[in-house]
């Protein structure tokens, strides 16, 4: 299984955006597509309530032959009663909606519940039973509450005992996001849940509650090459923006035939090139490093970069990129002036550098992050035995501003 779950918080996409997504990550070797929006309320806060007509006609037609193989998740955990017939009849008719359309792929999501003794009991208990009631031709996977970790917990012990042995069960990675997966992390979640190859729901690109703020649109990283053999399946969680979270994905797409993520993604961002590594941060901030540190021509490449940067547009990626074209713009206006500065002496440093404090000043407080970003708060999150959230030392994302280290060179230099 080898492909993306639609499952970030934040306005689902629209069937257009699916299709074209599902049409390019066909063409490069992936084979499945997850519907799994969490902000859709019929999939997770009224998951009783069926679908209408409309909705599972587009289902339908994104499922039919020819592309990719197309799944269904649903998410119930908030309110489900496992031992009521009633709300099992209403999950099985849910689900039978979308089978009787050409599904043939059924994801029972029951994450980011709160944690409490017996759960997973009870989770195993409706998994092996809608496993069950699915019948022959439908897969089931689940997501567990405890998505998080390597280590064994009482509630993946008690899942164990319980879930068929083929239902693929989630995995995020040790953490919730991750800079990197490891083939030993892989193994070490195995262990943990009786030997099974765990299910990589691997949380990136996207970009939502968090991490709103940001556009990861850079290739796919620190994903250890020996690790999608100690896999059942990888299924990447694409950002709110479609036509931008291509470029990323297309790089999973490429790590997984063992191909070269980084090639491939050079060749997916195209034009918006500048536009992505600019989002992304780490060209622009290492060659002011660098041009920092000593080096001339890491200096003149700033600034050719920057020039380029200035003038950017949304290009195929259209509006939804908007806010991130302005700040890439104003950024950049910003630390050109600031380059200007530091290339002048006495007076003229001092005059130039009023120019590029006052636009600095106005570029700090606005809402979306560009250039290496200023710091915050990410999804660097674990899970305790108990299912309790825990920090990791990635959940705070250190400040890496381009733009403020040029600015804070210039103070340094009056």
């Amino acid at each position: 299984m080898r492909g993306i779950i639609e499952g970030f918080y934040g306005p689902p996409w629209t069937w257009a955006d699916r299709r074209r997504t599902c049409e390019a990550l066909a063409a490069a070797g992936m084979d499945t597509y997850v519907y799994a929006p969490k902000d859709d309320p019929l999939h997770r806060e009224q998951w009783r309530v069926p679908y209408d007509d409309g909705f599972l006609d587009e289902l339908a037609q994104l499922a039919a032959p020819g592309g990719l193989r197309v799944g269904f998740a649903v998410s119930p955990g908030l309110s489900i009663d496992v031992a009521d017939g009633a709300d099992r009849a209403a999950l099985l008719a849910k689900v039978t909606q979308v089978t009787e359309r050409g599904v043939t792929l059924v994801g029972l999501c029951l994450d980011d519940l709160p944690p409490g003794p017996g759960l997973g009991d009870r989770h195993g208990e409706l998994t092996a039973w809608l496993a069950g009631a699915l019948g022959a031709g439908v897969e089931l996977f689940m997501v567990p509450t405890h998505y998080t970790g390597c280590q064994r917990t009482p509630y993946l012990d008690e899942l164990d005992r319980r879930v068929p042995a083929d239902v693929r069960i989630g995995w995020t990675g040790r953490l919730v996001v991750n800079d990197r997966i490891t083939a030993a992390d892989a193994d070490a979640r195995s262990a943990a849940v009786g030997g099974r190859r765990p299910l990589l729901w691997d949380n990136t690109p996207v970009n939502d509650a968090l991490m709103a703020s940001r556009l990861r649109v850079g290739p796919l990283r620190g994903r250890d090459p020996d690790l999608a053999p100690r896999l059942s399946g990888y299924l990447a969680n694409p950002m709110v923006q479609s036509a931008a979270s291509l470029p990323a994905l297309l790089s999973a797409a490429a790590w997984l035939r063992d191909d070269d993520p980084l090639a491939s993604w050079e060749a997916a961002v195209g034009g918006q090139r500048v536009l992505a590594e600019a989002c992304d941060g780490e060209v622009p901030v290492a060659l002011g490093r660098r041009g920092l540190d000593g080096d001339p021509g890491a200096l003149a490449e700033l600034r050719t970069w920057l020039e380029a940067a200035a003038d950017c547009g949304t290009g195929t990626w259209g509006d939804e990129v908007r806010p991130w074209v302005d700040q890439v713009r104003r950024e950049s206006s910003v630390c050109l002036a600031a380059l200007d500065a530091l290339a002048a002496d006495g007076d003229e440093r001092a005059r130039r550098a009023v120019v590029a404090i006052f636009l600095w000043s106005g570029v700090r407080s606005l809402t979306v992050e560009v250039l290496g970003g200023r710091g915050g708060a990410t999804a660097g999150l674990g899970q305790d035995a108990d299912g309790g959230w825990v920090a990791d030392r990635s959940a705070v994302l250190a400040p890496a501003s381009l733009t403020d280290l040029l600015v804070g060179e210039l103070a340094a230099a009056l």
